[in-house]
């Protein structure tokens, strides 16, 4: 008989008769609800959960495999012609790409649909016939739970008890392991015997060993670590709830910063490689990477990573990538990630993805080779028995899916009514400055009342590094602020602003054997992570508590160059600043903006591009943008598009922070060339065959000579004309292209070398960074900045 692969369809039963589809509901409101139908609800997923966990891992059906397709054991999971060679240790989980979220979407559904066929198969079965139709009933509407863990920042209630009592289907009360406390594998056996493995201790101990874990755990001590309590998990929740806590509130809301993280998410304008993804390296697609979009540093990945790190604490399962999925707790945490996706996609219905480089996780094993696409298969998932896989594009829509959120029933919801929900709950520095706005007897200094709301000055911090700086640890960034007065970095709690987590894992175990492939090419690709984190909510703090009498930004400015930071482990043990201080490529820098909130939740908050306030942070942060300056993140190895186009009258200055000034042994190319593309061509994008070049400048670090020529689309090159700059480039080089008329003057380190003749008389909306031959190393670094000006007479 021919395999017969999982069909992952979504749940079918329960829709309406005009198509609409059952909600997934917050986990506390619905765990907690006194309503009959809800009661009914609970009962089953515990029921069905605690069946699914009890499937024998064997089976490809059950918890133990389906939790590690994202990880461990690396195996191939509903892929019989797949081999365990071909699987490697890559691991089919998909992170720092533009597929992180649609790869979880189908992921959700598989396990959602998992649960429902043992409600309705397994569960309900074994109870009187009399209950049959009103569990039917129920079950056919239950849908997947999602933890607020922005707007409730606590282990969910009802996922703390170890043990649950339940009464159901006319029985007496009964007594029963709560599966959301924690996942215990079936028969009390290791998960050794089934493939699972260690993952290095970051602070140099003993390595985690959850090969001889028999349940999960969070937040373990040191202690906790060792023997048979680690073996039998250790589930510290009230841990959990501190890191919680500690990490995301700095003002007396209810809500904190991981709200404003939330908020921000979904009201800052950017584009989806932004919003989906944390990665920024050398090889990024997207076109927005400006230097100066501050905005760009905030993304979804970013924000999940820290709830991992605080729930799962020092060894526990949620804090590593490879075991992550075995907590319960997992699934609620990346269904609240899935509404945040469906969330940000109601509010931006025309922003999607065509292609992406697949960055450091090799998504060759998920189907894909150096690009991904809206088509690449989502691999292991398949949409019907005869094998056929999800793509991104089948992700798109969750109401075809069989199920919507709370706040997105219908699908027609307004952009009004869905930022008045995004206000309402997440808003936090919005709330602040309209209460100070409307409390203020006089006015105050760096707030302004305007005719419905308030006007202030906001501050956020990004921070930028080095993913697999450490070999792949895992590592906390900590940021602190000394008192006034103080010149010691002390590291107190109570200076404590915030932190941002790397949730990474090594490329190899204590043994030297690679247990991540993945890790090592991301490793040996420097790969780039980018955090952003709001600051106004701790200064505004600051301001009520009088510690500030002003938030204008000569006030808090000051304040903020007593910011200090460090490298600690997961742990907690801070690192020595020389074992990472040359290998974290560590930037820190703030900016500044003003925000203008409306007292009406449903007119957006309006604020212009926030810039960099220099000498703060690490110092190797880029200087702010001149004003009528639009900057441009060039990539090598890409074509990258300018946020605006650039005509006669206007200029293009390419800087670089280093280059290379040593004549090589054999000559090689580094070449900028201005590029024209047609938006109404159908032709390949990523061609630059398809492309007008305007002016091609090849820098020859040999001969220091620049090679400059043209040519139009499919055409061949005209004859090469080569300048001479004298001197020759220095050290931090700028070269400088001002279109005029008929020509292109260039500039090298401001003196102006030559003229080129322009015949291609089209403006510059591409820019293609390369070498040659290709796998040649640039002369300038990999990544430089681009800025357009639209006068040439406003270049400095």
């Amino acid at each position: 008989m021919s395999y017969r692969y999982y069909p992952i369809t979504g749940i079918k039963d329960g829709w309406g008769a005009n198509g609409e589809v059952p909600v997934r509901r917050d986990f506390d409101e619905w765990s907690t609800s006194k309503d009959p139908k809800d009661k009914t609800q609970f009962i089953l997923f515990l029921l069905a959960l605690k069946g699914l966990q009890a499937v024998d891992p064997a089976s490809r059906d059950s918890y133990f495999q389906i939790a590690g397709i994202h990880g461990y054991p690396y195996i191939p999971w509903d892929e019989p012609s797949t081999t365990q060679k071909e699987i490697g240790r890559k691991g089919y989980c998909v992170h720092a790409n533009s597929l992180f979220p649609s790869w979880h979407r189908p992921y959700l559904l598989l396990y959602e649909q998992r649960l429902y066929e043992i409600m309705v198969n397994e569960v309900i079965p074994r109870y009187p016939a009399k209950y049959k139709d009103e569990y039917l009933e129920a079950a056919s509407t239950w849908r997947l739970p999602f933890w607020d863990w922005a707007k409730n920042p606590k282990v969910p209630k009802m996922a703390r008890y170890e043990i649950v009592r339940i009464k159901f289907g006319g029985g007496p009360e009964v007594q029963i392991a709560n599966p959301l406390y924690q996942f215990r594998m079936p028969n009390d056996k290791r998960m050794r015997v089934y493939g699972v493995g260690s993952v290095v201790n970051f602070d140099g101990g003993e390595p985690f060993d959850y090969g001889e874990c028999i349940a999960t755990s969070r937040c373990p001590t040191d202690d906790e670590r060792k023997g048979d309590t680690w073996a039998n998990g250790v589930v510290h929740d009230d841990e959990a709830d501190r890191y919680l806590a500690k990490h995301s509130s700095v003002t007396d809301m209810s809500y904190g910063s991981a709200a404003e993280l939330v908020y921000r998410l979904l009201t800052y304008p950017m584009d989806y490689p932004h919003f989906a993804t944390l990665a920024r390296d050398e090889t990024a697609t997207s076109a927005t990477a400006s230097t100066s979009k501050v905005t760009n540093d905030i993304n979804l990945e970013f924000i999940h990573n820290n709830v991992h790190y605080w729930v799962g604490g020092n060894g526990g399962h949620m804090s590593q990538i490879p075991v992550a999925t075995f907590d319960p707790i997992f699934w609620l945490h990346h269904c609240y990630l899935d509404r945040l996706f469906a969330l940000w996609q109601s509010l931006n219905p025309d922003k999607w993805f065509e292609t992406d480089i697949q960055r450091y996780f090799d998504q060759k094993i998920v189907g894909s080779g150096s690009l991904i696409t809206n088509k690449t298969p989502l691999r292991p998932f398949h949409k019907d028995t005869e094998g056929t896989y999800w793509t991104p594009d089948d992700t798109r829509d969750w109401f075809k899916l069989g199920y919507t959120y709370p706040e997105l029933r219908t699908g027609k919801e307004t952009s009004a009514q869905l930022l008045r929900m995004v206000n309402d709950n997440y808003g936090i520095t919005r709330k602040e400055a309209l209460m100070l706005a409307q409390s203020a007897s006089a006015p105050l200094p760096g707030l302004e009342v305007i005719d419905d709301g308030a006007k202030t000055y906001d501050y956020a911090l990004s921070i930028k590094y080095s993913k697999f700086a450490l070999g792949g640890h895992p590592f906390n960034i900590e940021v602190f602020l000394r008192p006034e007065g103080e010149t010691q970095n002390t590291f107190r709690t109570e200076d404590f602003v915030t932190n941002v987590f790397n949730f990474s894992q090594t490329p190899e175990n204590e043994d030297g054997v690679e247990v991540c492939s993945n890790c090592t090419e991301g490793q040996a690709q420097n790969v780039q992570a980018t955090a952003y984190i709001p600051l106004t909510s701790y200064f505004i703090q600051m301001f009520k508590q009088q510690q500030l009498d002003s938030l204008e930004p000569l006030t808090v400015e000051k304040v903020l160059a007593r910011m200090y930071w460090r490298i600690v482990d997961i742990g907690g043990k801070p690192l020595p600043e020389e074992e990472w201080k040359d290998k974290m490529g560590l930037e820190l820098s703030v900016s500044k903006t003003q925000m203008s909130y409306s007292s009406n939740p449903e007119i957006p908050t309006s604020f212009p591009s926030p810039e960099y306030i220099p000498n703060l942070g690490t110092g190797s942060a880029e200087s702010p943008t001149p004003v009528g300056v639009v900057g441009n993140l060039i990539t090598v190895a890409k074509i990258n598009e300018l946020s605006e186009a650039v005509s006669t009258g206007g200029s293009i200055v390419f800087t670089s922070p280093s280059m290379n000034l040593a004549k090589p042994a054999r000559e090689t190319g580094t070449g900028i060339a201005l590029l024209n593309w047609d938006p109404a061509s159908g032709a390949d994008a990523h061609d630059t065959e398809n492309y007008d070049i305007l002016l091609s400048m090849v820098i020859k670090n040999q001969r220091r000579v620049i090679q400059c020529n043209h040519k139009l689309a499919q055409k061949g090159y005209n004859v090469i004309t080569e300048l001479t700059p004298s001197p020759w480039f220095g050290e931090t080089p700028a070269l400088r292209v001002d279109i005029k008329e008929d020509e292109f003057e260039i500039y090298v380190d401001g003196q102006k070398v030559s003229s080129y003749r322009r015949e291609i008389k089209k403006s510059v909306t591409h820019v293609h960074y390369y070498t040659t031959p290709s796998r040649a190393a640039p002369v300038m670094a990999r990544e430089i900045t681009g800025n357009t000006y639209q006068d040439t007479a406003k270049v400095s």
